[in-house]
């Protein structure tokens, strides 16, 4: 007979701030990036420091699911053969998994807001490989929450049509696929494509001649798309009283993402 128990444990994450003050009494744009199955925070945060530049602030979450990985053909008693690797999750009990994926970003944004000056309107998602269907599954769930999702060589939730949940979002995606990419074939891609379409507030999608692996001629596109994608000073001002009417009729969606930031 099974019977659980519930355990915290810590979790981990780079975090860079640009240096100075945003100009005119604003908060900062931020960047939560995600890293792929069998990656890290740190691989992560090289390609967030390249976006982000000096004019946003980065963050690179470390997938909580830790596990070996074994590289050359050497003595596989040796634990020098072996680095330690992180995902997101399995299809073990995977709505525990989605939870605490949501539960961490709403967390991070909840301390860039509260400690480094993060805007809360101007949130912005990166994810590589399996982290693109958490995130998805994040903006689509809280429709009001993140201003842009980047997803680079990965797809959409399973439960796409299935779960009641996912709702026509605000957030703006950009979605990067690869040519010759081992997991998802062309065919699938623009499955993938067809599916964001229908609940994207906008959707980029581009294709970039590379295998499964992050395509740095990217990251120039990236940047500008984010910049496309910055509020003015009107629409700052009218999503941030949108948040406070939400927040005052206590919108759970708000309470979460909303409400308690801005305390």
């Amino acid at each position: 007979m099974e019977r659980s128990f519930t355990q915290s444990i810590p979790r981990y994450y780079e975090i860079e701030v640009p240096h100075g003050s945003p100009s005119n009494g604003r908060r900062w744009p931020f960047l939560i990036a995600l890293h792929g199955y069998q990656g890290d925070k740190d691989s992560m945060m090289r390609i967030a420091r390249k976006i982000a530049g000096d004019r946003m602030i980065a963050i690179s979450l470390q997938g909580h699911n830790q596990f070996f990985q074994r590289y050359g053909k050497d003595d596989l008693t040796d634990t020098r053969n072996y680095r330690v690797v992180f995902g997101w999750g399995t299809s073990y009990k995977m709505e525990e998994s989605v939870r605490l994926h949501h539960e961490a970003l709403t967390q991070l944004i909840r301390t860039a807001v509260r400690h480094h000056h993060a805007d809360p309107a101007q949130v912005f998602l990166l994810a590589f490989s399996q982290a693109c269907a958490y995130n998805y599954r994040y903006v689509f769930t809280y429709p009001r929450a993140i201003r842009g999702a980047i997803g680079v060589c990965g797809g959409v939730p399973g439960d796409w049509h299935e779960n009641p949940r996912y709702r026509h979002s605000r957030t703006h995606v950009l979605h990067i696929a690869a040519t010759d990419d081992e997991w998802f074939s062309r065919e699938k891609n623009l499955e993938h494509k067809k599916r964001l379409a229908e609940r994207a507030a906008s959707l980029d999608f581009r294709f970039y001649n590379s295998p499964h692996r992050f395509p740095r001629k990217s990251i120039p596109h990236i940047r500008n798309w984010i910049g496309k994608h910055l509020l003015n000073e009107d629409e700052r001002n009218r999503m941030a009283h949108e948040a406070s009417e939400r927040f005052i009729k206590s919108g759970i969606q708000v309470r979460d993402v909303y409400g308690k930031l801005a305390k």
